[in-house]
């Protein structure tokens, strides 16, 4: 059985989604469809997409799909992946799922409805770099995992939290196998996070374009409980970029270290290891890299070595042609973006906030 996939909205990111339906067996990319027809006509000519649409609802209802990719800004993930659901679509959304709990709940419901799936792409867990090391951290090869930290991109927190937070969160939930509670504390311009500094993400952040909805602040400290214990930290600040987006986590055990960076010159992610559990600046022990046979990275006779949407695209792609969840389906789709929330929440309330949360209301709208 061959899965015919769409993708809705032509942007950066749908060359991603594109790449990985053209390059996975067992998949046809058969229509896009984006309201900006140069970017629609330059996607779809780029990977020989002839079906093109400025309606998704008429390609919902022409093309018999099985699979969509909802590629647009957030605020029209729900409107999109609902209407989907009704026509019977399987749903791969870009991350964040939603702007609030409040929409991303009905999203899930529309699906659970239509028997189809819906799950976002957080694409990360699903490499065989970062399987691999959670094999090694769930082996003890550095002993008891204490915590993780990971540090952005370098945008407003605010913004940034929209954007590869929700990435964190998720490898933070891969890592502590769950999470229980977050703590936070978000700063602007020096002070304390008010009501007053509530802003729309187009305001906070001038170098990006994307919109991520209501926000605050541009710095943040959060602190991530696991489900077993352990912790995780996550730091959201502005600066400049250095050496490439050196994004990753960084695993700090009893016993050793493990950290997953993206190489600056060829943002190819590399693993090392450190066999001690603190670091000096010249006694540490060396760090050597942790290495994986090219064969693990291959699909289609091609190695996918970086954070690439393909591996997202294939767990969901198994999982429609097994009959089984997809891994980021269902409630753990959700799982991120509640933890935006609670980071908002534990922040005004100045307490720890514990998963899951009842109100699923914006709390930025609602403060």
């Amino acid at each position: 059985m061959s899965l015919r996939a769409g993708i809705v909205g032509c942007g950066g990111i749908s060359r991603s989604h594109a790449a990985a339906y053209d390059s996975l067996a067992d998949v046809a990319l058969v229509a896009m469809c984006d309201i900006n027809q140069d970017a629609l006509n330059n996607r779809a000519d780029e990977y020989g997409v002839s079906n093109r649409y400025n309606d998704y609802e008429e390609m919902f209802a022409d093309e018999s799909l099985d699979l969509v990719s909802v590629c647009t800004h957030a605020p029209l993930h729900a409107p999109i992946t609902i209407a989907a659901a009704k026509a019977g679509i399987h749903v791969l959304c870009e991350k964040p799922l939603s702007v609030d709990l409040e929409t991303a709940d009905q999203m899930l419901t529309a699906c659970n409805k239509a028997d189809v799936h819906l799950a976002v792409s957080h694409q990360f867990r699903f490499t065989p770099l970062f399987r691999h090391a959670k094999s090694l951290v769930d082996a003890g090869e550095i002993g008891e995992l204490r915590s993780i930290r990971e540090v952005g991109k370098g945008r407003e927190a605010g913004f940034e939290l929209m954007e590869m937070g929700v990435h964190y969160f998720d490898e933070m939930d891969f890592f502590l196998d769950g999470i229980s509670w977050i703590q936070a504390h978000i700063t602007y311009q020096g002070h304390d996070v008010t009501e007053a500094d509530i802003m729309h993400s187009s305001e906070l952040c001038k170098t990006d374009r994307r919109d991520n909805g209501i926000v605050a602040g541009d710095t943040m400290l959060i602190h991530i409980g696991g489900a077993k214990g352990t912790y995780g930290i996550m730091e959201l600040y502005k600066r400049e970029q250095r050496q490439g987006w050196m994004m990753g986590p960084h695993l700090l055990g009893s016993e050793g270290q493990f950290m997953i960076k993206p190489n600056p010159k060829t943002g190819i992610d590399e693993m090392w290891y450190c066999p001690f559990d603190v670091s000096f600046a010249t006694h540490t022990p060396a760090w050597e890299q942790i290495g994986l046979d090219t064969s693990a990275f291959i699909i289609s006779g091609k190695a996918w070595r970086s954070r690439h949407t393909i591996w997202s695209a294939k767990n969901m792609r198994d999982a429609i042609l097994n009959g089984n969840q997809p891994e980021l389906g269902g409630h753990n789709a959700l799982t991120s973006l509640e933890c935006v929330s609670a980071t908002y929440v534990s922040h005004f309330s100045e307490k720890k906030v514990s998963l899951p949360l009842d109100e699923r209301s914006h709390p930025l709208v609602s403060s």
